[in-house]
C-alpha cells in the first residue's frame, strides 16, 4: 500500500493505492481519497461512470459534486470524512462487475483502517452501494441511492447496447474516440428530458451557450468526453452497468431510495419497486427537469434531500 498526502486549502486530503481482490482472486490495483478531519464518521461518495475519486475541490481542481461535498455543504467535510474512489475498469476482462467494485472499496476501506461507513451512491455509484451492502453488510451503517436500481431496466440496457455496438464498430474502423462521441451524444439524450431541451433549444438566445442548438451542444460534449475517455473503459463500465443485479431483500441497513419522476434511464416505478422489497427501505420522490441529471443539476433539492435524509 502506498499513501500520498496533499492539502488543499481548508481540506485535509490523503490519496491511498492499494490491491484487491476480485470475485476470482485475480488482483487489481485500486485507488481511492479520503478528504476531512481524521477520525470523522466517513461517508463514501460514489457517482456516475465519468466520475472518480475527485469528489470534493482540492488543490488541483474542482470536485465533481463540489456542490453537496465539502466545507459546510450537504456531506460537510468539517464533520465527516469522504471517502470515494477510481473504478475499476477494462483491468478485469471482459468487465467488472459491481460486487468486483465494492470488493476494490472494502481493500480501500481496510488500508486506511476504516471499518464502518454511510454511502451515498448515484447513477453507476448506487448501483456499486447496493452491492456493497449486500457483500458485506456489516460495513454499511446507511446508504443513500440516487437514480439507480436493483436492475438496469431493459430500455437502458438497449440505449446502451446501441452505444457499445458505435464504439466498437469505431474501434473496428481504427477511430474509437469517434465512435466514444457518438455513443456520448446518444447518452446525453437519455439523462436529460425532452422538456428540457425543448426549453433550451427550440428557440435560444442569440448569444447565449446553447446559441448553436441542440445539434451544437451534443457535438461540443461528444467531442470533450472522447477526448478524456478511454474508450475500452467505457465498454467494460457499460457492460457493467447492464449486468448488474442485487437481491434487495439481503440489505439489512436502512435505505433511502431517491427517484426522479422524470428520470428516463432509471424509472422511477423501478426504484419504487425496489424500496419496497427493501426490508429498512424507504422512498423519497422528487421532480426535476434535467431527469436522470438531477443529482448533478438540482442544487437545492439534492441538498435538501441529503440534509433530511441525515437529519443535519
Amino acid at each position: 500500500m502506498s499513501v500520498t498526502l496533499e492539502h488543499p486549502p481548508a481540506l485535509r486530503c490523503r490519496d491511498i493505492s492499494t490491491i484487491a481482490l476480485t470475485a476470482t482472486g485475480s488482483p487489481v490495483s485500486v485507488t481511492g481519497r479520503i478528504a476531512g478531519p481524521e477520525g470523522a464518521p466517513v461517508i463514501l461518495v460514489l457517482g456516475g461512470i465519468s466520475f472518480g475519486r475527485h469528489v470534493t475541490d482540492t488543490a488541483n481542481g474542482d470536485g465533481w459534486w463540489r456542490q453537496q461535498a465539502g466545507p459546510g455543504k450537504a456531506l460537510d467535510t468539517n464533520r465527516h470524512r469522504i471517502l470515494s474512489f477510481d473504478f475499476i475498469g477494462a483491468d478485469i476482462h471482459p468487465f467488472p462487475s459491481t460486487q468486483d467494485q465494492a470488493r476494490a472499496i472494502l481493500a480501500l476501506a481496510d488500508a486506511a483502517d476504516i471499518r464502518d461507513f454511510a454511502i451515498v451512491g448515484s447513477s453507476y455509484g448506487g448501483m456499486i452501494g447496493l452491492a456493497l451492502a449486500s457483500l458485506a453488510p456489516e460495513r454499511v451503517r446507511e446508504l443513500v441511492v440516487i437514480s439507480a436500481a436493483d436492475r438496469a431496466s431493459e430500455m437502458a440496457r438497449a440505449w446502451r447496447s446501441i452505444q457499445r455496438d458505435t464504439v466498437e464498430l469505431a474501434l473496428r474502423l481504427g477511430d474509437g474516440k469517434a465512435g466514444l462521441d457518438l455513443a456520448r451524444r446518444l447518452a446525453l439524450t437519455t439523462y436529460r428530458t425532452p422538456d428540457e431541451f425543448e426549453a433550451r433549444f427550440a428557440d435560444p438566445e442569440p448569444d447565449s451557450r446553447d446559441a448553436n442548438g441542440v445539434t451544437g451542444y451534443l457535438a461540443k460534449n461528444g467531442q470533450r468526453y472522447a477526448e478524456r475517455t478511454d474508450p475500452n473503459r467505457f465498454l467494460a463500465l457499460s457492460r457493467s452497468m447492464d449486468e448488474h443485479r442485487v437481491d434487495v431483500e439481503t440489505i439489512t441497513c436502512p435505505v433511502a431510495w431517491v427517484a426522479v419522476i422524470e428520470d428516463r434511464l432509471v424509472p422511477a416505478d423501478q426504484i419504487a419497486a425496489a424500496a419496497e422489497r427493501t426490508l429498512n427501505g424507504r422512498l423519497i420522490k422528487i421532480s426535476s427537469l434535467y431527469g436522470h441529471d438531477a443529482f448533478l443539476k438540482e442544487d437545492t433539492l439534492i441538498a435538501a434531500t441529503l440534509d433530511e435524509i441525515f437529519g443535519s
